[in-house]
């Protein structure tokens, strides 16, 4: 008990190190921040996993292309984007694969997520030759075969509603975050100058006294 606790501790640390503290940290207007982490959240509720921080830099491009006041934090929003990694890829594609089946009428054909897992181990297989770009083809061609070929009617449909409802709650909550941490600064330093008025009265009449 006592180390899952610990365990649960750490990962509320890593959490919050790894996403909250850097976006009320950051010295942007707060919407751009919070652009940054709508962008990050929507490329990681999508089927494309492993190449998402490449994607948030191509949008990140293209936005400045288009139009300066859709600017976002690239580096936030690539930090988000590791919502979906090693531990959670597999429920969340397994969720937009649900999704999309049932988007598509294919109610017959819905895998239980045990033999979803298994099927996803079997089609990336951990094996290696030895050459890396062979290796890096050969994961490249799985991928296609298992992601494209095989799920990803389903998964593009079912992605859909997850991605934009996420950047949509991402960006309400850091916006929320950013302004109200930006307050919670500018009251203590409106507070800090009265506070060292009200000391540097008291230690000059103290050294009048004293004197």
């Amino acid at each position: 008990m006592r180390w899952s606790r610990k365990r649960l501790v750490g990962l509320q640390r890593w959490l919050r190190y790894r996403f909250v503290v850097p976006i009320v940290r950051s010295r942007h207007p707060p919407d751009y921040t919070a652009r940054g982490v709508a962008v990050g959240v929507f490329w990681a509720l999508t089927p494309t996993f492993g190449v998402q921080m490449a994607l948030v830099l191509l949008n990140w491009v293209a936005f400045r292309q288009i139009d300066r006041r859709w600017d976002f934090n690239a580096l936030h929003a690539m930090a988000w984007t590791w919502l979906t990694n090693f531990a959670t890829v597999i429920p969340a594609y397994y969720t937009f694969y649900v999704t999309g089946q049932l988007a598509l009428g294919r109610w017959d054909d819905l895998s239980g997520y045990d033999s979803f897992a298994r099927l996803w181990d079997a089609s990336f297989p951990d094996q290696t030759t030895g050459d890396y770009l062979s290796d890096e083809i050969g994961a490249i061609w799985t991928y296609f075969e298992a992601i494209v070929e095989g799920w990803g009617l389903a998964m593009f449909v079912g992605f859909w509603p997850y991605a934009i409802l996420g950047a949509w709650i991402g960006h309400a909550w850091s916006l929320r975050l950013v302004v109200a941490h930006r307050r919670r600064l500018t009251r203590r330093r409106s507070a800090n100058p009265s506070s060292r008025r009200r000391g540097d009265r008291g230690s000059t009449t103290a050294d009048c006294r004293t004197g």
